[in-house]
């Protein structure tokens, strides 16, 4: 039966591409279906990877970290470092033929601010507006001095849509984006593809293709199938298990990316119904399912040790780490005493959502064994990535993962989100009014080896709560055509496809 599921999808595939060849089609197979194509709206990592070409930033991040011009052809810091005025390209336009200028940063800003939805609200937390102060001159004003700002620019809250678009359709927006990057939308079938085409009024370098066309293929055998049949160009998020697989293909090119990410499990702590339960109410049995824990042979196993293992938000090669919180082994014994110690005599009982990429649910596979040999009942509720976004957005939940941040340019990006008290996802409802000192500091100070030690304590604080217990960090592997050259990878996780061509 699997294999003829994989045929399927072959099949599938080899039709589009027979259909619009003639029309220089570029085929992404992507891991997840978007939840929406709105930068102010999304929580998907696969949304930010289609955006990337159909939306322009007002700064760009390359492979090595730097931050280059886009929409922001230049900018610059007050002296009191409260006042970022930027000047704005003057030759973009968005795809529905609304000019790029001033007013529209002041309207992506401020409805990344306001918009009843959004998922920017930590974000934009400092901002305390726009000031429009010529026709391409535009003054972000802060609240207090913010070092994230600038890589916040770079990508989601830097992410420009259409103004005309975005008045008209509210929250609808994502249903069918108007930005002004090169390609533009043209449809969306859910679950199934995403198509765009090149925008010929882009501003920059046309693309060599006409058309994009993003399917959606949860399993990673079934993308790496269909690379090597030739009925995919290019792939997103290949199973670290099949990267000899790829090695030894002279078809296929391997481009791994590293990016600050991780990968956790959130504990719903809320004070309602299901936040009530053992592992919500008591930071001494989320410790003893910690030192259940063996991240080691998760890595192993389940990513071939392609993987990083780790115990912060941050890896361990990071200069955020604190390697006063080291990462610690799997000491079965020690887990039973805790939970013995705390009185919980009888299996505890804890229940993980889980979304339904394969390699997810491997790796909860993997934790659910652990945690039960240390006297857990742990059970597992596999559903599609969408619905757990709605599910933890609704708080109907008890834990959820493995799951993270899967790309940032700044520390800030995977911390304030997730750890502060209006984080926008901190859906598990963790409240420290410590830790939310620890965030609002790391985001005013300016020197970076006192920024390090803020994140440090941090790290510390979370070591003794685990309400979000970190399991380990991502290599993203994309893989494409030998044909393929002009592959941009960005130091964030994702890939550009606006110089791509196939030779």
């Amino acid at each position: 039966m699997k294999k003829t599921a994989f045929s399927t999808t072959i099949l599938a595939a080899g039709l589009l591409l027979g259909s619009t060849a003639m029309a220089q089609t570029m085929r992404v197979g992507m891991q997840d279906d978007p939840d929406t194509l709105d930068p102010h709206m999304t929580r998907a990592a696969s949304a930010m990877y289609v955006m990337r070409q159909l939306c322009d930033t007002l700064i760009d991040l390359d492979a090595k970290m730097n931050l280059n011009p886009a929409l922001a052809t230049s900018w610059a810091w007050s002296d009191d470092k409260k006042s970022l005025t930027m000047q704005l390209r003057q030759n973009a336009k968005f795809h529905d033929g609304t000019p790029f200028d001033a007013e529209a940063v002041k309207y992506n800003i401020e409805r990344a601010m306001t918009l009843p939805e959004t998922q920017r609200k930590g974000d934009t937390a400092n901002v305390a507006g726009v000031d429009v102060t010529g026709p391409y001159t535009a003054v972000l004003k802060l609240k207090n001095p913010d070092a994230a700002v600038i890589a916040k620019l770079a990508e989601l809250t830097g992410t420009m849509i259409s103004p005309t678009a975005g008045k008209a359709l509210g929250a609808k927006f994502g249903g069918t984006p108007s930005c002004s990057g090169p390609f533009k939308f043209v449809e969306r079938v859910a679950q199934d593809r995403i198509v765009l085409e090149r925008f010929a009024d882009y501003w920059g370098d046309k693309p060599a293709f006409e058309r994009v066309i993003f399917r959606t293929m949860p399993d990673g055998t079934v993308r790496l199938a269909n690379i090597q049949a030739g009925a995919l160009d290019l792939v997103d998020r290949l199973d670290a298990t099949d990267v000899p697989t790829v090695l030894k293909d002279s078809k296929l090119k391997l481009f791994p990316v590293d990016t600050l990410n991780y990968q956790s499990l959130v504990i719903n702590v809320a004070k309602t119904p299901r936040g009530d339960h053992p592992m919500g109410k008591d930071a001494r049995v989320r410790e003893a399912f910690d030192w259940a824990l063996d991240r080691k042979a998760i890595v192993d196993v389940a990513f071939a040790g392609q993987f990083i293992a780790g115990n912060q938000f941050v890896a361990p090669d990071s200069p955020f780490y604190d390697k006063g919180t080291a990462l610690q082994g799997r000491d079965i014994e020690k887990a039973k005493k805790i939970l013995k110690d705390a009185g919980y005599t009888a299996k505890v009982p804890f229940e993980i959502t889980v979304p339904n990429r394969p390699i997810t649910v491997r790796v909860a596979e993997m934790i659910q064994a652990m945690t039960n040999e240390a006297g857990f009942d742990t059970k597992l509720k596999v559903v599609e990535f969408a619905t757990t976004l709605n599910l933890t957005d609704a708080g109907d939940f008890q834990a959820w993962g493995p799951i993270g941040p899967q790309t940032a340019n700044d520390p800030d990006a995977v911390t304030f989100m997730s750890l502060h008290t209006i984080g926008s996802r901190n859906v598990g409802k963790f409240s420290s009014p410590d830790m939310d000192k620890i965030m609002e500091s790391s985001r005013t100070e300016g020197d970076p080896m006192k920024r390090r030690a803020i994140y440090q304590q941090a790290a510390k604080l979370m070591a003794n709560d685990r309400s979000v217990i970190y399991l380990y960090h991502q290599r993203f592997f994309y893989v494409t055509s030998a044909k393929m050259t002009g592959l941009t990878p960005t130091a964030d996780g994702f890939v550009l496809l606006r110089n791509v061509k196939l030779n």
